[in-house]
């Protein structure tokens, strides 16, 4: 989402930007963090590059998007996403973006809902934003998940109203020995003040402690 004119967005560009991200910086072995659809893209670099990976920390995701959860429901929802990402996501008036908003951040106050809306302008055009939500809702890594090798923590908000906990609890389920965590409430994006965002780090610290590399 930093660049406005972008040749390619897939699954493999997403791929490509963890691999360049822990080149640059150097990183040898590593935690990886995915929140919603990076948690699907971890899954896959954690296959792929398990020499790199020491564990997975995921957060409000899923391994297959809407159009692949059989779901009508869920479908009708990603339709209803697209009219209003093409519609009006770069419009000043906020009225669009307040669909997303209210499913991302439910638990909001009238300023970070505000500034959520804004932020949702500001960081992508509508263009790019529709070939994003089209690319996520097309994701599907479930036969990777059971492949993967590494400690995983997964955490969801038990009232996601983003992404389905159910969906959360799947990735837990087919990741080996995976643990799974359901925190409070109804945000998809943790919200500082709310108990989930507590939780959230309380649980991290604790799983990056015990899965530190010896000094």
């Amino acid at each position: 989402m930093s660049d406005w004119e972008v040749e390619d967005i897939s699954i493999d560009a997403m791929i490509s930007d963890i691999a360049m991200v822990a080149d640059a910086a150097r990183l040898e072995r590593f935690a990886l963090f995915g929140i919603s659809q990076g948690c699907a893209f971890s899954v896959r670099y954690a296959v792929e590059h398990p020499e790199q990976v020491k564990c997975l920390i995921l957060m409000g995701g899923f391994l297959r998007g809407a159009m692949k959860r059989n779901s009508p429901e869920q479908e009708q929802l990603f339709e209803a996403s697209q009219t209003m990402v093409r519609q009006g996501w770069g419009s000043p008036n906020p009225v669009y973006r307040h669909f997303f908003t209210a499913a991302y951040i439910p638990d909001a106050n009238p300023e970070q809902l505000r500034g959520f809306d804004e932020l949702q302008r500001v960081s992508v055009g509508p263009g790019n934003a529709a070939r994003l939500n089209e690319m996520n809702s097309q994701l599907d890594v479930s036969e990777l998940a059971g492949k993967v090798q590494v400690p995983t923590l997964v955490m969801h908000c038990d009232g996601d109203r983003r992404v389905p906990l159910e969906e959360g609890r799947r990735i837990a389920a087919l990741i080996p020995n995976a643990r799974f965590v359901a925190l409070e409430g109804n945000n998809h994006a943790l919200l500082e003040g709310s108990p989930a965002f507590d939780a959230f780090f309380n649980e991290v610290n604790a799983f990056l402690k015990e899965h530190a590399d010896p000094s």
